[in-house]
C-alpha cells in the first residue's frame, strides 16, 4: 500500500494510451483501457468502464494503478456501498462526516484511496465532489462520463468511442 499523497500524485500523471487504436465500445458489458505515463515510466494504468443493462445506467468507472492493482478513483451510479465505520488518522477532514455512510443506488458516489483502509473503501456523494457529471439520464451521457472521467484523472490521449452501437 501506499500513501494517500501517493495515490493522489498517480491520478495527476499524464496518461497515454497503450495502444492508440484502442476504441471504447459503449455496446459491451465492460471496457478495459490501458494507460502508461511518460513522466514516470514505472507506472501503468487501468480504466475500466462498466454498464449493466438490468438495472437501468448502471455505470461504474474505475482508474486503478497497473502495478499493484490498487484502485485509486472510482465513480458509481445505481451502485450501493457502506463506508468504514471507524476513523484512522489518516482520514481527511472532509469525510469524516461520511464515517459509516450508507450509500443508496439512487445516490451517485466517488470512491477514493484513503491510506489505511483497503482501497477504495470510502466514498463521497458525486455531488460534493468536483466532477462535472452528476447523473445519468439516457445511454449518451455515458460518452460524456468516460471523456470527463479522463479528464479528472489526466488522460492526454484522445479517446476514440464508438456510440453507435448501442
Amino acid at each position: 500500500m501506499f500513501s494517500t499523497q501517493h495515490a493522489e500524485y498517480l491520478i495527476s500523471l499524464p496518461k497515454t494510451l497503450k495502444d492508440s487504436k484502442t476504441v471504447v465500445d459503449l455496446s459491451k458489458k465492460r471496457n478495459r483501457l490501458e494507460f502508461f505515463s511518460t513522466d514516470d515510466e514505472d507506472q501503468k494504468f487501468l480504466v475500466e468502464l462498466t454498464s449493466n443493462e438490468k438495472i437501468l445506467l448502471k455505470t461504474s468507472i474505475h482508474h486503478q494503478e497497473n502495478n499493484t492493482f490498487v484502485g485509486l478513483l472510482r465513480i458509481d451510479f445505481k451502485g450501493s456501498h457502506m463506508n468504514p465505520d471507524h476513523e484512522l488518522n489518516t482520514l481527511p477532514n472532509y469525510l469524516k462526516p461520511y464515517i459509516g455512510k450508507h450509500f443508496s443506488p439512487d445516490e451517485p458516489h466517488v470512491h477514493l484511496y484513503i491510506e489505511g483502509y483497503r482501497p477504495l473503501a470510502w466514498a463521497i456523494p458525486l455531488d460534493n465532489y468536483d466532477f462535472k457529471i452528476k447523473s445519468l439520464n439516457d445511454k449518451q451521457d455515458i460518452s460524456d462520463l468516460l471523456l470527463k472521467f479522463g479528464e479528472k484523472i489526466n488522460v492526454v490521449s484522445p479517446l476514440n468511442i464508438n456510440t453507435s452501437l448501442f
